[in-house]
């Protein structure tokens, strides 16, 4: 098991229990001790858990712990997914950006693209964008999810009934294929639905774990997704049931 498998699995632990003990980690992984008492220390490092004896409890000390938690989870993955992606973007595109861990990697990759416009909900990629580029970005105002570090409800969707873009770059909490559609959190939904309706082209990005999970919105039938970008891990018939819709399938290598 790799040291970002056995993370998530405690992560996801912590989740549930708010404590995990060595000693009971390290039986459910069936790893020693001293690899667990190792992925705690650098998960403390990264600011998503306390170390105590024996053990750890999760960091609940600030508002960024769902969304760094989530940034490390099928980091490979993500960035590998990104880094394909990335090269559906051409000079002078109008880009939406979804907010999202899988988006922000995404970010990063055209940084080296010339004359875009992006248009996002995201603060973290409204950020990076600012830092690092000479873009035209525009952010949709709206109500702050702390925990997301996005912005949403009534205002946000206002902001955007007039924006029409090229092309839409999002990513999923969910994509459920016995319901044929795709879904992301509660509180984000709505602004997805639009910029999709506003977009010319539309891809999206999905890790392996992404897929036959349910969430509670509806944003997207599976037929209106131009492009699906997803790794080597995610199952193939799966993706065969999604390519007979007419969507293009790209499996890019880790």
């Amino acid at each position: 098991m790799l040291p970002q498998e056995r993370q998530h699995e405690i992560m996801e632990q912590l989740q549930k229990n708010r404590v995990v003990k060595i000693a009971d980690i390290s039986k459910i992984l069936n790893v020693t001790r001293e690899t667990i008492r190792k992925d705690l220390y650098e998960l403390e490092a990264r600011g998503l858990v306390h170390k105590i004896h024996g053990g750890a409890i999760i960091n609940k000390a600030n508002n960024e712990t769902s969304y760094v938690y989530r940034k490390v989870i099928n980091e490979v993955e993500k960035r590998s997914i990104a880094k394909q992606a990335a090269q559906f973007v051409e000079d002078g595109d109008i880009l939406y950006i979804d907010y999202g861990t899988t988006t922000l990697f995404f970010t990063q990759e055209i940084l080296k693209k010339k004359g875009l416009t992006v248009v996002t909900n995201s603060l973290p990629v409204a950020n990076e964008l600012m830092e690092h580029s000479k873009f035209d970005v525009i952010v949709i105002g709206g109500h702050v999810r702390k925990n997301e570090k996005s912005l949403s409800g009534p205002i946000a969707c206002r902001g955007i009934e007039k924006i029409n873009v090229d092309k839409v770059f999002f990513s999923v909490g969910a994509v459920d294929i016995d319901a044929g559609y795709t879904n992301i959190h509660v509180g984000e939904t709505e602004i997805s639905r639009l910029m999709l309706k506003h977009s010319h082209r539309k891809f999206l990005m999905a890790d392996y774990s992404k897929f036959n999970k349910v969430a509670r919105n509806k944003v997207a039938a599976i037929e209106e997704i131009e492009v699906l970008i997803t790794d080597v891990k995610t199952n193939q018939a799966i993706l065969a049931q999604i390519e007979a819709k007419n969507t293009i399938i790209v499996v890019c290598e880790e």
